[in-house]
């Protein structure tokens, strides 16, 4: 009725899923991340969850209208209130399969020759669940028995279960446990923030030719943030009333005023939700967001380019140190492979512990890009896709690989996959890093692109084999951090000379333990540790390594003296070079599952035991994972006895400096890019 009016060729907030009106927000561009990755392996499950009306259905239109139908053969199943044998027909309509088979047995046998007949043909089958919430526990264990169909190696079916947040707790239970282990991906849809509901409203405006009429004051959209608490459909029809209150009432500009009126209105006519309670507040301010800082560039040696050579991203110091480990083997072999480091973050993130680099081969170019970062210090996924993608093609990149777990690292395996280049995951086959939550899936993800995943230990092989990576595109070389350690050792003072400089007691200075295990909450000797302590007559001292805060909080409450006389000392946690100082000189590591320094412990062949919480006051946790063991004290004394043990037998056969893993990588990296044009 108000297009003619407004100049507008369509409606531009109408109601049906329309992947032309596709809005590009953070959480929607890391769902279809996820989506496109799921399309890309060709197997097992994705789930993307949302709340009614967050875009679900668009999304997952957007994806399938960038399939190929020629390798591609999607179906979509809508409704899903349907009982085991009634989802097997559903799903040979979908795919458009005539039947008249009466049995499950014969509809079982109908849907996998058709999908057979499909993989002879080199096409593959998806099938896409909306409203998978409503989906009983008999249909999901339905789904997941049809993902067994396999030809030649290749499964045949592959499904995404997309619905309403009620999908995740259905699949939490307990008796969903076999299908969540084929998973490969999952996310969720929120709301749109402030910022993005503004774009959102211009983007489907700009999309029927939109030239300002009418238009919208800056309070106008904190005004509809407010009371659609960002939820796309609930903007779609508040919209919607708005431009037509316009026309009915010939004015040109949408106000805050109009905005609570028409609320007010539909709320009265259709009972429309108040805003969501956890939905960030609106904002008024009229500034526009700020733009992000320029990428750093740092060039290498006079002359050299990384054109044709070999991406490597970087998440953090240690990460980039590592990276510079690799780039000095990389130059050692013929012909050398140029580097292009790139750190989605800011140059100082990286450049923490830079001197420690001073003696290894400088990348060709270091690009710091300082990306935005989310309220939890990270770079969200769609920013650093955006950033990493385009420098593949202007640097003629031949390949990437990745360090660390984060968004910024899934982006890069992402762009890299993507592109068809082959994938170096650099610290792969970890597992449990974080309870299952973002960290693990974002490496489980980056295993299943990469060609080829180098791990620290030969346990996470079958981890790899089990989730359907085979051992020819694994390699077990140890961890980087092996050759940070031999450089910051052969930089760092010997460790009496740290310890006396960090203020330690003359009873640390001979054999020592060091132990990084978190304070309490009032600065004391975790409790985990105290029974330890109680038996140090039959152990060296300990050196506690805390943070500044711990540090000047045992100070200010006088517990140093106590401390001393338990021959604890306690002394910050300064730079890499002091840190690993100490670390060369310990006889063990007392650590927390996943502490810090575990991974520069295990580098330096430094024994690590693992204390944790638990029913009997000390328990053990094996640096592979695995559940927390209860031990008495005693047994805890015995287990640092037998450490120290294995670090007198390690140190007796010390085997001269082979050029860590960075040589073994840098030497399959090339001779895999080798085989890529330039």
């Amino acid at each position: 009725m108000y297009e003619q009016h407004f100049g507008l060729s369509a409606p531009p907030f109408q109601l049906n899923p329309d992947p032309g009106f596709y809005f590009d927000s953070k959480g929607h561009a890391n769902a279809l991340a996820y989506l496109r990755y799921g399309a890309y392996q060709g197997e097992g499950f994705i789930v993307v969850t949302g709340e009614i009306g967050a875009g679900k259905t668009t999304l997952v239109r957007a994806l399938l209208a960038t399939l190929d139908p020629a390798k591609v053969v999607a179906a979509q199943l809508v409704s899903t209130q349907l009982e085991a044998g009634d989802l097997l027909r559903s799903i040979l309509v979908a795919f458009g399969v005539p039947s008249d088979a009466q049995s499950k047995a014969q509809l079982i046998a109908s849907l996998e020759a058709y999908l057979t007949a499909l993989a002879v043909k080199g096409r593959r089958a998806l099938l896409v669940v909306d409203e998978a919430q409503n989906l009983n526990h008999e249909a999901v264990e339905e789904l997941r028995m049809l993902s067994n169909f396999q030809f030649a190696r290749q499964a045949l079916l592959q499904s995404f279960l997309v619905g309403q947040p009620e999908l995740r707790r259905l699949l939490q239970s307990r008796s969903m446990e076999q299908l969540r282990q084929r998973v490969l991906a999952s996310c969720h849809l929120g709301p749109l923030d402030a910022p993005e509901l503004r774009a959102y409203i211009e983007h489907r405006l700009r999309h029927v030719g939109w030239s300002g009429r009418p238009a919208f004051q800056a309070e106008a959209f904190a005004a509809i943030h407010q009371a659609t608490a960002g939820i796309p459909r609930r903007i779609n029809v508040l919209c919607n009333r708005l431009l037509l209150a316009c026309y009915l009432t010939e004015v040109d500009e949408v106000s805050a005023v109009l905005v609570q009126r028409v609320a007010a209105d539909l709320g009265a006519e259709v009972g429309q939700p108040a805003p969501l309670e956890d939905a960030p507040p609106a904002s008024t301010s009229t500034a526009p967001a700020a733009a992000a800082p320029a990428p750093v560039r740092l060039q290498g040696a006079a002359g050299s380019s990384p054109r044709g050579g070999l991406g490597v991203l970087v998440e953090t110091s240690l990460d980039y140190l590592k990276a510079r480990t690799l780039v000095d083997a990389l130059s050692q072999q013929q012909p050398s492979v140029p580097v292009l480091l790139i750190n989605p973050m800011a140059q100082e993130q990286a450049h923490g512990e830079a001197g420690a680099a001073s003696r290894l081969a400088q990348a060709a170019l270091e690009l710091h890009l300082q990306l935005p970062q989310s309220d939890n210090g990270a770079v969200p996924l769609a920013a650093s896709l955006a950033a990493v993608q385009p420098l593949l093609a202007e640097h003629q990149l031949r390949g990437m690989a990745v360090l660390g777990h984060g968004d910024g690292a899934l982006a890069a395996a992402l762009a890299a996959a993507k592109a068809g280049l082959p994938v170096f995951n650099l610290d792969g086959g970890q597992r449990g890093l974080d309870g299952g939550t973002g960290v693990e899936l974002n490496g489980m993800l980056i295993d299943h692109m990469a060609d080829t995943v180098f791990t620290r230990r030969i346990t996470a092989h079958y981890a790899l084999y089990k989730e359907g990576i085979g051992a020819e595109r694994v390699q077990c070389l140890g961890s980087l951090a092996r050759n940070v350690m031999h450089e910051l050792v052969a930089q760092a003072p010997p460790a009496a000379e740290a310890l006396r400089r960090l203020g330690a007691s003359a009873a640390a200075l001979g054999a020592y333990g060091l132990m990084v295990l978190p304070a309490t909450a009032t600065g004391q000797l975790p409790p985990e540790a105290t029974a330890l302590v109680d038996r140090l007559g039959r152990l060296p001292p300990l050196v506690w390594l805390v943070d500044e805060a711990t540090h000047a909080s045992v100070h200010a409450s006088g517990q140093v003296a106590g401390l001393q006389r338990a021959r604890v000392a306690v002394v910050p946690m300064l730079g890499l070079l002091e840190t690993s100082a100490l670390l060369h000189g310990a006889e063990f590591l007392l650590c927390s599952h996943h502490g810090m320094l575990v991974e520069q412990a295990e580098a330096l062949g430094l024994p690590c035991v693992q204390l944790g919480a638990s029913p009997g006051g000390l328990g053990r946790q094996p640096l592979a994972g695995g559940p927390v063991v209860a031990l008495s004290a005693e047994q805890a004394v015995r287990a640092v006895q037998d450490a120290m043990a294995q670090r007198q037998a390690d140190r007796e056969s010390a085997q001269h400096w082979d050029g860590g893993p960075a040589r073994g990588m840098a030497r399959h990296i090339a001779r895999r890019l080798a085989r890529r044009p330039a």
